[in-house]
């Protein structure tokens, strides 16, 4: 019997997707519940060379701060802990004593040098909760949503510490020895319904967290039974192939017959399920991702939406206008101000900051008016008292000229109101000031001792990026060339299964 050509298709494109099918469907379990995995952790050099750290690259420079009582002395933040320097940025040392042992959670994301008269205390915040630096150690803030949740940002604001969580903020009085943090109540109008952007919608369609835990689970199901399906249609290719061959298999007869009846069972009851997750995985990321970057959806579809909090998994960074007496909040439903007395409630701003849909990596208040914000889509100094906005770049620095090309700011120094240094993602440091005399130098110990999370190397392989060392910007058709194919493979195969049936 000839076969047709959904049969051919379902045959030649599930072999060539079987590969991909495999690693997207494994990577997926495993990335869908990081607290099981965020203990291990992989060495840095067997990763392709454009992970390696070089100049503070990659997220190893997320924040900084530079002490006010001792010129010489300087605090590094990001993926690899949080660093010390003595001798104005000459040469680096990790305070290790007390923190996360594991990559995942020592990922810095935030610090503060809080300033009470004469001294000084510093604080982290990670993706395991908030630290701060006493007597030689590092010592957890004893307060459950800050022991489990990422810390985004750090504020002072006279003589309160502000932390800042992806859902709620927490304040403490510097006074105390040992801070004891207290919600922060920050009211918002609601008049304007929020929302949110559609891709974050189709992210968690895609992992099942739009359904909680039990969304998660089924996905993990889907997961694995495409990796059934994955190895089963390759059975039922192999042994007709070894027949023709002449050639010998303990895999035919009986073994073959179960394997090819669960084939069909699993792949027709799940097959619209894997369209989903496949078809909304492909569009979270570029190219396709381009298309609706900029569609919203009411933010009372996003999953943990909470009447009672508005902030919900919403909050990113905030910055402190002093003189205005204004707190602002970068969100992923854009920028909000309000006080912090809790007089007023929180309101939106109108504005058209290119923030990348990433997040704000830098925000921060220069002086009384001007804010720092840098993201993926570059860096910008915002006079909110002109409503002007101003893009930074880099300075040309010895004989290497910047001709302009974009930053992806992971990082930023800024001292005394200046801004001296933004990271950026892949080349790392760059000045922003000509002949500017700081230099920092990455530590020797980062680039040859440093580790990536297994969740963070799985992550680079579930969205294809680690391929790109070996075929460039190419790799950015991995992730839809992947998610059609698996689309032919599921709609061939269902249907086959219906003409089965009406045989």
């Amino acid at each position: 019997m000839r076969k047709t050509i959904s049969q051919r298709l379902h045959k030649i494109i599930g072999l060539m997707a079987l590969i991909f099918c495999l690693w997207m469907a494994l990577s997926g379990v495993l990335l869908n519940h990081p607290q099981l995995i965020k203990k291990y952790s992989l060495s840095n050099q067997i990763m392709p060379a454009n992970y390696q750290y070089r100049n503070w690259n990659r997220m190893s420079w997320r924040d900084a701060v530079f002490s006010t009582h001792h010129d010489n002395i300087l605090y590094v933040g990001g993926k690899e802990g949080v660093w010390q320097s003595l001798n104005q940025g000459k040469n680096f040392t990790p305070l290790i004593t007390g923190f996360p042992v594991s990559v995942y959670e020592r990922d810095t994301l935030s610090l503060l040098l809080a300033t009470k008269q004469d001294q000084e205390t510093l604080y982290a915040g990670t993706k395991s909760g908030l630290f701060y630096w006493q007597k030689e150690s590092w010592h957890g803030v004893d307060h459950p949503a800050l022991k489990e949740q990422s810390v985004v940002d750090l504020l002072q604001v006279d003589n309160r510490i502000l932390a800042f969580t992806k859902s709620a903020a927490y304040q403490a009085d510097i006074d105390n020895e040992t801070p004891t943090f207290t919600p922060l109540i920050l009211p918002r109008n609601l008049s304007e319904a929020p929302t949110v952007p559609l891709f974050r919608w189709l992210l968690k369609i895609h992992d099942g967290s739009i359904f909680g835990l039990p969304g998660r689970l089924f996905v993990d199901f889907l997961g694995l039974t495409l990796i059934f399906i994955c190895l089963s249609g390759a059975l039922i290719w192999y042994v007709p192939w070894r027949k023709r061959r002449r050639k010998p298999t303990l895999l035919s007869g009986k073994i073959f017959a179960i394997n090819f009846r669960w084939h069909l069972k699993l792949g027709i009851v799940s097959a619209l399920f894997i369209a989903i997750i496949a078809l909304s995985g492909a569009l979270v990321r570029p190219p396709l991702l381009i298309a609706i970057v900029r569609l919203t959806i009411p933010a009372n579809f996003m999953p943990g939406s909470d009447p009672n909090n508005p902030w919900a998994d919403q909050i990113q960074r905030a910055a402190y206008l002093k003189e205005k007496k204004e707190l602002i909040i970068a969100s992923k439903q854009g920028l909000f101000s309000g006080p912090l007395d809790g007089t007023a409630p929180f309101t939106k701003i109108p504005e058209n900051l290119p923030i990348h849909g990433m997040g704000a990596m830098v925000f921060e208040a220069l002086d009384d008016h001007n804010l720092l914000i840098g993201s993926f889509s570059g860096l910008y100094l915002w006079d909110t008292s002109q409503q002007i906005i101003m893009q930074l770049k880099s300075k040309a620095t010895r004989n290497n000229p910047d001709w302009g090309k974009p930053l992806m700011v992971t990082g930023a120094a800024v001292r005394q109101g200046q801004a001296l240094l933004v990271a950026d993602y892949n080349e790392g440091l760059k000045p922003l000031r000509r002949r500017l005399q700081l230099r920092l130098p990455m530590p020797d110990e980062i680039r040859s001792q440093s580790r990536i999370s297994l969740w963070n190397a799985l992550f680079e392989l579930h969205n294809g990026r680690i391929f790109e060392k070996f075929i460039g910007p190419l790799y950015w058709l991995i992730i839809p060339l992947g998610g059609i194919s698996l689309l032919i493979v599921l709609f061939s195969g269902s249907l086959n299964w219906i003409r089965r049936r009406r045989r």
